[in-house]
């Protein structure tokens, strides 16, 4: 029995080493370090990969050996599964890849996740769009997927630069939400949230157009369970509540402010394949924490310009954006209730004059672009799709390349804010400000403070009111200095709703209206 015992142990205590060996750099958490250029280098039999490239429509695994190398350390995991993933990129000459680290060791995490996926970003010229959404996205206050900038090597020999992004799954879940036990629903084409009855089979029976097909909305999380019933719930809220309840309906089972804060983001980027213009590349998690849903938008490379239907996105009016020829009714009956629309309008505001803003994100793109530079230069794959030079990856930062490219991401930037501002306020003049164009406040919705800004307010002193929509005073103080520039206040104390902040100075009443979450 003490042999046994002292067998057993060893075992124990190898396999303990084993595990903590192939987890290594979990405490560096570098998988995703966006300041750095770490690389990844995969070992496969010549063979495997050839029958990867040769059946590009295959989800099989093929066995690798995965070395991650973040400039300080190394990290060596052997039987990762590695395969092509994508849709029309699958087509495409750089091809994109999905790295498991559990596919063939069970349970596996490296750096806390299960899954990587390498996007080869192989019709953007810049190679930064879908990484820079991701960014602004997360400072807009949306849950965040970790993105970052990769070079691949494939048996010794460079493939390029990629985009290393988080899998969505329950690990993402998670680690976004604190818990894991809700419903994590993938949305692709033709995902319209079109009614089609109450029965669940009908919607896990629709097909999508993916090159590998699979369920429209296709379940992430719980899948033993196969739960579609509260989906069905939400589906028929959207389409089936009547109007004059449809608000307060829709609200008890979907986040409305997270919903109409991401569909700001989407037309403020000009993210057309998306949900309101595409039926297409969202997810849905049921949150338990509040038993309603919350929509987060996914695979963002079309944006920032990018076009395949000879649209100027940068001018698209932001308060006619969705598409009308296919029935979208999250958007389309959402934004039919006025309330929701004001909201999603100053959501449109705020992110056009904080997130997009070119004195915020410029410096960002500049840094991406230095980070990736030499990378970019040394990547062949990279020009054999649409032929993009190193001249178009320099030149795409500050003007169109084709007319796939109409747009440099910059000029874009600049172009859009301006419109978005045009149309929000035609001539100048906002219609959220009573005409004042001395007086503003973001972020607009706010949740725990506002910043106040001046720009040709004058008079000593002055007072300011923060007044509900049934006139009644709830905050007031007196300005014993007032310039040009900014302050706070907390709002955290007050009651979700509609607000106008007043300020009153040499006889002249200013006023601007905010939302509070």
């Amino acid at each position: 029995m003490p042999d046994i015992t002292h067998l057993m142990k060893k075992l124990l205590l190898t396999g303990l080493v084993s595990f903590l060996l192939s987890c290594s750099a979990l405490s560096q958490n570098t998988l995703f370090d966006d300041t750095r250029l770490s690389s990844i280098y995969i070992t496969i039999s010549p063979d495997s990969l050839a029958v990867l490239y040769d059946s590009i429509l295959s989800d099989h695994y093929y066995i690798a050996r995965f070395i991650f190398n973040d400039n300080i350390n190394t990290d060596t995991l052997e039987n990762v599964g590695f395969r092509l993933r994508g849709n029309t990129s699958r087509y495409s000459q750089k091809k994109s890849f999905k790295i498991s680290f559990n596919e063939y060791v069970s349970g596996r995490k490296y750096q806390g996740v299960k899954k990587i996926n390498l996007n080869g970003e192989h019709n953007d010229p810049s190679m930064i769009r879908e990484k820079l959404f991701y960014d602004l996205w997360k400072k807009a206050g949306m849950v965040e997927r970790r993105t970052c900038f990769v070079k691949v090597y494939i048996n010794n020999s460079y493939y390029g630069l990629y985009t290393n992004l988080e899998e969505m799954e329950k690990e993402w879940v998670t680690r976004v939400y604190q818990e894991n036990d809700g419903n994590l629903f993938k949305c692709t084409y033709p995902a319209d949230l079109v009614f089609h009855g109450l029965n669940p089979q009908t919607y896990k029976d629709l097909e999508n157009s993916t090159a590998t097909g699979g369920r429209v909305y296709d379940l992430q999380t719980n899948k033993s369970q196969d739960d579609y019933t509260r989906l069905v719930l939400l589906i028929s809220a959207l389409n089936q509540q009547p109007v004059g309840t449809f608000a307060s309906d829709i609200s008890s089972i979907l986040r409305v402010d997270q919903f109409l804060k991401a569909l700001a983001m989407d037309v403020a980027t000009g993210n057309w394949d998306n949900y309101a213009y595409n039926k297409n590349n969202f997810y849905l998690y049921d949150n338990p924490e509040d038993s309603t849903y919350d929509f987060i938008t996914y695979d963002p490379d079309n944006t920032f310009g990018i076009d395949w239907f000879g649209i100027d996105w940068a001018t698209r009016d932001c308060r006619d954006w969705i598409n009308k020829s296919m029935p979208l009714p999250l958007a389309q009956k959402l934004l039919a209730v006025p309330v929701f629309f004001n909201r999603y309008k100053l959501y449109l505001d705020t992110i056009a004059n904080t997130i997009i803003n070119p004195d915020s994100v410029f410096p960002r793109i500049d840094a991406l672009k230095q980070l990736i530079q030499q990378a970019a230069t040394d990547d062949i794959y990279r020009t054999l799709d649409y032929g993009y030079s190193v001249a178009d990856f320099n030149d795409s930062f500050i003007k169109g390349i084709d007319s796939h490219t109409p747009y440099g991401i910059k000029p874009f930037l600049t172009k859009r804010k301006q419109a978005i501002q045009n149309q929000l306020h035609p001539a100048g003049i906002s219609a959220d400000n009573e005409g004042n164009r001395g007086l503003s406040v973001y972020p607009n919705p706010a949740a725990e403070q506002i910043t106040v800004i001046f720009l040709n307010i004058q008079g000593n002193p002055a007072s300011l009111r923060i007044i509900d929509i049934l006139g009644n005073i709830r905050e007031e103080m007196v300005i014993d200095r007032l310039f040009a520039g900014s302050f706070s206040i907390p709002v955290y104390n007050l009651p979700r709703g509609l607000y106008i902040l007043q300020i009153e100075s040499s006889g002249t009443t200013h006023q601007t209206k905010f939302f509070k979450l």
